[in-house]
């Protein structure tokens, strides 16, 4: 028993006929009520594996007959080939001007459709003819299915477009969108569509913004555009939160590392003398082999000053980093280091060195 699963993508789609589908027989542009307004122009179906003429003629048609119901004039393959033999392999933004422009046609539809075994895969795209940018398509598939399966995803691809082409001809919707700061990348419904400032028509109804920029956070936004309303859109971008404490912390590590370099020093001299202020009698240890007597009681804090200067240095390097990272960038220089990402920083002959990112 065959079993037919259908896949949809699109989110919008009508009903499968059922019926087999009858012989290809182009309708006339104009024919019927509802066909007037904007041309819509058909390319060629594009075929990947084994489908007969006749099914691709029948594939054809359902697509023909479900944009045929929209507010628009439809031109199909024939007459678009008739105008632009290279209509078949069109496959750029530059042919689909070219088309648009010998055809007339405000926007050109192109579908695809894939074949292995008995499962298909259709894709249906709708480019606009003034720049030959993409602004609307669907995909949908079903396994172990026919011909009349496939005619009715290619009817649903069709309905969807229809529906997106009648928003249009209501008036396009467009934004102008502004960032602080400025250069951030623009993706709409997961397509890039450039960098801030911006300023684009699109299809009305609801889309997904998301904004992003080397260094800050990405915002993301769902927003609604009407029909024949321009938008207004401005976002401010934070910065990444900074791995290194703020400026508070900076003074406070250059403070304590100074005061750690001074008590080194201080525990360093030290090292070696009296403590007892008392250097007679059985404080007195023996003589060594240079025959100079030695007091018993000494500090021994050697190492304890090298340990402490070692660690103030660090403080002090370290609180130097942080106010450095933390100060506003105005010249070039800055600006360049920021982009580098790197900073290298030390503090006196053999002192301790830091370099990385901040």
């Amino acid at each position: 028993m065959a079993a037919s699963v259908c896949l949809s993508t699109s989110g919008i789609g009508e009903v499968a006929a059922a019926a087999p589908r009858p012989a290809l027989a182009f309708a006339a542009p104009g024919e019927g009520a509802e066909q007037q307004g904007a041309k819509l122009a058909i390319l060629p179906l594009v075929v990947e594996g084994s489908l007969s003429e006749t099914d691709q003629n029948s594939l054809t048609q359902s697509l023909i007959s479900g944009l045929q119901r929209g507010n628009f004039t439809v031109l199909t393959p024939d007459q678009v080939v008739a105008a632009d033999s290279g209509a078949g392999t069109c496959d750029n933004a530059v042919c689909y001007k070219s088309i648009a422009t010998k055809t007339g046609a405000a926007y050109i539809v192109r579908a695809a459709i894939s074949v292995r075994d008995r499962d298909y895969n259709v894709h249906v795209d709708l480019f606009n003819g003034n720049d030959g940018q993409r602004i609307a398509a669907t995909q949908d598939g079903c396994e172990i299915c026919g011909v009349v399966d496939a005619s009715g995803l290619i009817d649903s691809a069709a309905a969807t477009l229809r529906l997106k082409l009648d928003a249009l001809a209501k008036g396009p919707a467009s934004f102008k969108l502004q960032t602080d700061p400025p250069g951030a990348l623009v993706t709409i419904d997961g397509e890039i569509a450039g960098t801030t400032p911006l300023g684009r028509p699109v299809v009305p109804g609801k889309h997904v913004i998301r904004i992003s920029k080397d260094g800050f956070i990405a915002l993301e936004r769902e927003v609604t555009f009407v029909e024949g309303v321009g938008e207004e859109l401005q976002y401010s971008l934070e910065k990444l939160p900074s791995r290194l404490p703020g400026k508070r912390w900076g003074y406070a590590s250059i403070a304590v590392g100074i005061l750690g370099i001074g008590g080194g020093i201080a525990l360093t001299a030290l090292d070696g003398r009296n403590y007892s202020f008392d250097c007679a009698g059985e404080n007195v240890m023996n003589p060594g082999i240079t025959g100079e007597k030695e007091c018993k009681y000494l500090f021994n804090t050697k190492w304890y000053g090298v340990a402490a200067t070692l660690a103030g240095a660090a403080l002090l390097t370290l609180g130097t980093v942080i106010l450095v990272n933390s100060r506003p960038k105005t010249d070039a220089g800055d600006k360049r280091a920021a982009r580098r990402g790197v900073r290298q920083l030390g503090i006196g002959p053999g002192s301790l060195i830091f370099r990385g990112q901040f």
